[in-house]
């Protein structure tokens, strides 16, 4: 085989300089070269009987529907959308700038009818005075979800309770419900 120009280094080129050459050219692969070969060709040959089988079809296997004990129950951890749910978060955001925040939350039930968590519930209370803000108070909570509902495939806890016993040694609940209020696009928790 003859070439009109070589665009590797000839024997006798100086190092990093490629030299013209005309006539013919070795086709033999130096040694490194016919090691990557070899390697490049066992790695197709791999992949390639990796991915077939005998006696399959080469058509993709469609999935069946996945049953309700396949995916897993999961919760809303911030204040709204159908995005980024997950199973045992470790808060819950009831809403912004003052809303109740359940945290430090630790499941010892999930994925049944109720789950239920123990941790902190914190809750904002105006701070009157020169200074006016949010002053939180901390009360030791017991979270409660329930009544699951699926949304394009997806189960979520709808309902939350939080249970707990203010400063005057009350028992007091906290009820939440996950759904689109009206005139709303997306779900949040809401007061119910």
């Amino acid at each position: 085989m003859t070439v009109g120009r070589a665009f590797r280094p000839l024997r006798g080129a100086a190092p990093g300089r490629v030299l013209e050459g005309h006539g013919s050219v070795n086709l033999q692969l130096s040694s490194t070269s016919r090691i990557v070969g070899i390697i490049a060709a066992a790695v197709l040959a791999g992949g390639l009987a990796a991915c077939s089988t005998p006696s399959m079809s080469a058509r993709p296997v469609a999935a069946g529907p996945a049953s309700a004990a396949d995916v897993p129950v999961r919760v809303q951890p911030d204040a709204v959308g159908w995005s980024a749910m997950v199973q045992r978060p470790d808060h819950i955001y009831v809403g912004m700038g003052g809303a109740p925040i359940a945290r430090q939350l630790a499941w010892r039930s999930w994925g049944g009818p109720r789950a239920w968590a123990g941790g902190k519930l914190d809750i904002y209370w105006p701070q009157p005075g020169p200074i006016s803000g949010w002053h939180p108070a901390t009360y030791t909570v017991t979270v409660r979800l329930q009544d699951i509902v699926t949304h394009n495939g997806q189960p979520s806890y709808r309902t939350m309770a939080d249970f707990y016993v203010n400063r005057r040694g009350i028992a007091k609940v906290l009820h939440f419900t996950f759904h689109v209020l009206p005139g709303g696009s997306v779900p949040g928790w809401n007061p119910s």
